[in-house]
Parts: structure tokens; sequence; C-alpha cells
């Protein structure tokens, strides 16, 4: 059996095994079902390799097993560290659309303190793209998302316009309004009021930010 069939027969038997949905393994990397399903189907000349570490954490095993290169199911031991890091899948955009979600451009992960992370909560990172709520976030600043429906008045979230691509602003409330400010004064403040505040939906909470320089 080629390295292709092998990583599609033993990503079905990990997440058989792990008792989890093609939905759920998605969610984990950042595609729709349909994607994971292709894949468990053989068509894994597309998985790239921070994903199949990502899912060979996930489900704690060797990756190099899961890429079909070895029989040693075994996941390596990783080195002592005073804290304990997790992956978080690396987003290029978040957008709205039927049936709830699209993440798109799968970029890697990012590893995360695990202090910081709560079972059965959804994070992601998101790349930010603009230059609005800079000097505090940046133009392909990462920020981390956790995923909840609404956020505290003015606090930094990541929402959905219309169903267009996710942005990054605050998020402050008053009786009957809602508006989304920029951290830059040269953008203007977007204000939602009465029923148009249903046109904004709240993807998730900004927990930090993060900047490369390479």
């Amino acid at each position: 059996m080629d390295c292709i069939n092998l990583t599609a027969k033993r990503l079905r038997l990990c997440r058989e095994e792990s008792r989890e949905t093609l939905e759920q393994i998605g969610q984990l990397t950042g595609v729709n079902k349909s994607t994971v399903m292709r894949w468990e189907n053989g068509d894994t000349s597309k998985i790239n390799l921070p994903t199949l570490s990502v899912l060979a954490r996930h489900f704690r095993v060797n990756p190099e097993w899961l890429m079909g290169l070895t029989e040693n199911r075994e996941a390596p031991e990783e080195p002592a560290s005073p804290t304990s890091v997790v992956p978080v899948p690396i987003m290029g955009s978040v957008r709205g659309g039927c049936g709830g979600l699209v993440y798109e451009e799968l970029s890697g992960s990012e590893p995360v303190d695990a202090g910081v992370l709560r079972t059965g909560e959804e994070f992601f990172w998101l790349r930010v793209n603009g230059d609005s709520m800079s000097p505090i976030i940046n133009d392909r600043d990462l920020v981390l998302v956790r995923r909840q429906e609404c956020v505290d008045s003015g606090r930094y979230a990541v929402v959905i316009v219309n169903e267009e691509e996710g942005l990054v602003k605050r998020v402050v409330y008053g009786e009957n309004w809602l508006e989304l400010q920029s951290v830059n004064p040269y953008y203007p403040v977007r204000r939602f009021e009465k029923e148009e505040t249903a046109q904004v939906t709240i993807v998730g909470l900004v927990v930090e930010s993060k900047r490369k320089y390479l």
C-alpha cells in the first residue's frame, strides 16, 4: 500500500478510535467535512505538513506513522518544558456563509500555552489584514480567537458584517445600538441601530495578539 493510501487509512482509523466526527476534525484543521472525507478516501496529497503535524499531535501518534513512513505508531516523547503548549491552527480568513462560518487558507499552526485553552472551547489563530487596529494590532499580526457568540462591551472581537470576511474590531453596545470601533483614527466608527444590529455576527473574543518579523 502506497503512503498516500496508508495515510488515508490511518487518518480514518484515528478519527474512529477517538469517536470524533468529520465536522470536528474539520474544525480542528480549518476545513469543511467534505475535505476531511476526501482525505480519508485517499486524496491526502493536499494535506500540508503543518496540518499533518496538528492531526498527529491531536491523535497522539507519530507524525511519520500518520504519513505512512513508519510502522511505529507511538508518538515521540517531547522535551520537558516548564509550560505545556498546544498547536492551534492559523487561519488566513474567516467568512460567513450558508450554514455557518467558513474557515479559509489554513497556513499551519502556532503554539498556545495549554493553560489558556479550556476543554470544550474552540480556539484558532487569525492573521489580520489591514491597519484599522494599528498600532495595537498591526497588519499581518496573529490574534488568538476564542469562538463565542457574544463579548462584553468594549472588548476586541472578530466580527462578520453581512456574511463578509471577518474583521477585528472593538465592540461597543448601547440601548438598541452597536458600534464597531477601530483603533486607527483614520477609520470611522461603524454604527448599527435597531434591526441593523442583526447584520453583525460575533465570531469570537480576541484573547491575545502576536507579532512575527520573519
